[in-house]
């Protein structure tokens, strides 16, 4: 379940995501789809969520749905990527013109918990249906968003590593280290778990993973 007792500004994020990535008038009926599928998806499991579910909550006909859509996987897909494209743009926002290291672990992290904390519902949606989207019929193109987002830090990355700055880690391993404390708090604030909300402890992700990372 998303986190509950939403400030009115967290309440208004995700509208206000979807509005901005769909702004057309045309396609509010996409829009509204998407908007009450995040609650549906959120409050009661992808899998228990049906098409006349969203149907009845959107007020679409199942048509409408299945025209814009094709089908549920679809719309958790769509849902999936505006939400996941989002934050993308808000960390390459925040390392744009870093070149250091450090700097852009840092900044990684900061732009990362900040995006949570700002869109709670739809970080909590993009946990839930990652491992869905990423094995289904989409999961090449959310291999393809992973690597446009990761590749310049990757690139950074590698040549800190050549110059002996971080440790010679596998590839694989860095993801982990760099944003697996930071998710797992995160996880569990979206629960209701933690009170104080990721960016506040920003910092302190930012040096635990550094530390991980250097010799």
């Amino acid at each position: 379940m998303a986190r509950k007792n939403l400030s009115a500004a967290q309440a208004a994020a995700a509208d206000q995501l979807l509005e901005h990535a769909l702004p057309d008038a045309r396609q509010a009926s996409r829009r509204s789809v998407l908007r009450h599928a995040l609650t549906l998806f959120n409050a009661n499991g992808v899998e228990a969520t049906t098409i006349d579910d969203l149907r009845k909550a959107s007020g679409q006909s199942v048509g409408t749905i299945y025209h814009h859509f094709r089908n549920k996987e679809g719309v958790v897909a769509a849902l999936f990527f505006v939400a996941l494209d989002d934050q993308s743009r808000a960390i390459a926002r925040r390392i744009e013109g870093l070149d250091d290291g450090h700097a852009v672990v840092e900044a990684l992290i900061e732009a990362t918990t900040q995006w949570i904390t700002a869109q709670p519902e739809c970080a909590h949606f993009v946990f839930l249906a990652r491992d869905l989207v990423a094995q289904g019929p989409f999961g090449n193109d959310l291999t393809e968003r992973l690597h446009a987002r990761y590749n310049p830090i990757d690139e950074i990355l590698a040549r800190d590593a050549e110059a002996g700055r971080i440790l010679p880690l596998p590839t694989d391993l860095i993801p982990a280290l760099v944003l697996g404390a930071t998710e797992f708090y995160a996880r569990s604030w979206l629960a209701g778990r933690r009170q104080a909300a990721p960016a506040t402890h920003a910092q302190r992700f930012a040096t635990a993973a550094w530390r991980a990372l250097t010799p």
